[in-house]
């Protein structure tokens, strides 16, 4: 999609999500101690097989996917983080077939350090948390 299509509107002005993409990115990158992206495709919505999801990571694609319909821009963030954490994982050798599993350690762990990536770009970008739902 262009970047003019992630306009996201405020109470006092516009901000484009592409910008907040941009001061996410590296402030995650720092945390998660990485130093290249994997491919990320934005899509209206995410089938990933029986349940619903916001995102997801493909390893043997090394490409994560995000929805972004009706969603609010810090969300989005918080879902990428997650996938970020699932690349790292799976950089590192971690990932396997059950990782994915609800409750499993990979998947609590990309849950309990996406939190932390978001508090710190909250704290750092509380102007964002006033944005509407793309």
């Amino acid at each position: 999609m262009r970047s003019k299509e992630f306009i996201v509107e405020t109470k006092n002005e516009n901000l484009n999500f592409v910008e907040m993409f941009k001061k996410f990115l590296p402030l995650t990158m720092q945390i998660l101690n990485i130093d290249h992206l994997p491919k990320m495709k934005f899509e209206p919505e995410i089938h990933s097989g029986g349940q619903p999801s916001f995102g997801m990571y493909v390893n043997d694609q090394k490409t994560l996917y995000v929805a972004i319909i009706n969603r609010h821009p810090v969300d989005i963030l918080r879902t990428v983080a997650h996938e970020l954490v699932h690349f790292k994982q799976d950089t590192l050798g971690e990932l396997n077939d059950e990782s994915g599993r609800t409750g499993s350690p990979e998947e609590n762990q990309a849950h309990e350090v996406a939190g932390i990536i978001m508090r710190h770009f909250n704290k750092e970008y509380p102007q964002f948390l006033k944005s509407k739902p793309l």
